[in-house]
């Protein structure tokens, strides 16, 4: 563990050691923030379509004979299947990114809190 750099707050403009990898826990928190709004914004989405699914009688009397409500709802119903993987995707990835920031910002807390300490003494 001693190869990682854990920066919070910063630019990211203080290149990580050599060989090492820095990461920037604020930018990942704002991130993790961006994704659960994009995974609200797509769950709302998805229940307002599934609130107001497509009607037999929506395609009128050319409709029916051509079947197409039937087309639609499958069609429809395929959409749906991915909105809820999207939702899950989106939703996981934004938990993920929120450990991962949480993870190396508490890293920095705790160093800086050590770094205190030691000036103390």
């Amino acid at each position: 563990m001693s190869d990682v750099v854990r920066r919070l707050g910063s630019a990211g403009n203080t290149p990580a050691r050599s060989g090492g990898v820095s990461v920037d826990a604020r930018w990942l928190e704002l991130y993790a923030e961006r994704v659960d709004d994009a995974a609200e914004e797509l769950t709302h989405a998805r229940s307002e379509l599934r609130d107001s699914p497509l009607r037999p009688q929506s395609f009128g009397e050319i409709g029916r004979t051509l079947r197409s409500a039937e087309a639609y709802g499958r069609a429809s119903r395929a959409i749906q299947q991915q909105l809820d993987r999207a939702c899950d995707v989106l939703a996981a990835a934004g938990k993920g990114l929120h450990d991962v920031a949480g993870h190396y910002g508490g890293a920095e807390d705790e160093a800086v809190q050590q770094i205190k300490k030691a000036d103390r003494r």
